[in-house]
């Protein structure tokens, strides 16, 4: 079936369908081609579908970079752009003009960008990179019973963190093959025996900030998952408490990614029995959440990306801050979400997700018009743009 009559069913269906109309986040663009063909409708399919390939083909790049569509271009042919009238609901042609042997024609074409989004993240297309993820756990392991604490990056009396090390190593265990389900390598410091490399001046209790970024580049890890399992007695004293915290955190720019917070009461008994024994019934649960949320934000696009600040100063009303949102998402592909921040009655900011710098992104928004109107920049820093309504 050609391209022409499947996009004209699919904007068929879209015209009756308010709720997808409204939901999608539809870009313009425009595309105007020749052919050879030897007859007029010839032609206007053969256009047509160049208009397809090219449009698709210019905002995969921009979604995606160009060095990851030339890897993948077989496969985002076959899986994507083959499938094209899944996410162009609607394609207008304009009158077929000829010039010696050869056909002209514009089109103009609405691509779902939700849509889209959806194929390049189910075809796992929509990372940031290639590369497998290398994943750092830096846990507190903190025992109130028995007055004790171990971290594998401290130095300490080994036989009398012994229990601590045991269990340490189960969550270990325990994270490397979630995070492996995913194509994640998650590193087992323990078992590897990396305490021994940490410098002096990084043997912190807390591993934050600066230190952070020194165990992200030492040991070649983007994630570090930071957290901490507290043991303690329960309430009534007969029986113990695991209490699991453990968030990801993207180290370039700090971004927690993805957390979980688990609190198990075990059995009544022994205290070193009890606790080992809940954290093997529990621990596996636990860590394939992390991995989950991690892949989530993976397949996203999430990692790779920063949070900028955007203030927009002046008075905004709803139909206008609405339609600014609807136009970043709908024309600026790189942003991967904005979320509303602060709203006052001469300014409103917002959370911006984006894998462009502020400066790169400055322009883009200045290059917007929302009804009418358009931005100018007041400032610009590396996490934050402050714009202005122009006069």
């Amino acid at each position: 079936m050609r391209l022409a009559f499947v996009m004209a069913a699919a904007w068929m269906f879209f015209l009756n369908s308010p709720v997808k109309a409204q939901q999608s986040e539809l870009i313009d663009r425009n595309f105007t081609g020749v052919s050879q063909e030897a007859t007029p409708q010839g032609a206007r399919r053969d256009i047509q579908d160049q208009a397809s390939q090219k449009v698709s083909e210019e905002i995969i790049k921009e979604l995606i970079g160009e060095d990851r569509f030339s890897k993948n271009k077989s496969l985002i042919q076959s899986k994507i752009i083959k499938n094209s009238a899944r996410y162009i609901p609607f394609a207008k042609a304009s009158s077929l003009t000829q010039e010696g042997t050869e056909y002209k024609m514009s089109v103009s074409l609405k691509v779902s960008l939700r849509d889209l989004k959806q194929m390049l993240q189910d075809s796992t297309l929509l990372n940031e990179n290639d590369t497998i993820p290398v994943v750092l756990p830096v846990i507190s392991w903190i025992d109130r019973v028995q007055g004790k604490s171990y971290r594998w990056w401290l130095p300490g009396d080994k036989s009398q963190q012994a229990f601590l090390i045991k269990e340490a190593r189960i969550l270990e265990e325990a994270m490397r093959n979630s995070f492996q389900k995913n194509n994640f390598f998650a590193m087992k410091p323990i078992d590897a025996g990396l305490g021994t490399a940490v410098p002096v001046d990084f043997q912190n209790e807390r591993v934050a900030g600066e230190d952070a970024q020194f165990f992200s580049q030492y040991f070649n890890a983007p994630l570090l998952i930071d957290g901490q399992v507290v043991l303690n007695k329960t309430d009534s004293g007969k029986n113990y408490r695991i209490e699991v915290r453990m968030t990801a955190v993207q180290v370039s720019n700090g971004r927690a990614i993805a957390d979980v917070s688990r609190r198990y009461d075990t059995e009544n008994g022994s205290f070193e029995n009890v606790v080992d024994k809940k954290m093997r019934e529990v621990i596996e649960a636990t860590s394939n959440d992390l991995a989950s949320q991690v892949l989530e934000a993976w397949q996203r696009g999430s990692l790779g990306t920063s949070v900028i600040r955007l203030t927009i100063q002046g008075r905004n009303t709803l139909p206008l801050t609405e339609g600014l949102k609807e136009k970043i998402r709908s024309q600026i592909t790189q942003v991967k979400s904005i979320r509303e921040r602060l709203v006052s009655s001469d300014s409103v900011s917002f959370e911006v997700d984006t894998a462009v710098s502020a400066a790169e992104l400055t322009g883009k928004l200045e290059a917007l018009d929302v009804d009418g109107k358009k931005l100018s920049k007041v400032s610009e820093k590396q996490d934050e743009i402050v714009l202005k309504w122009a006069q």
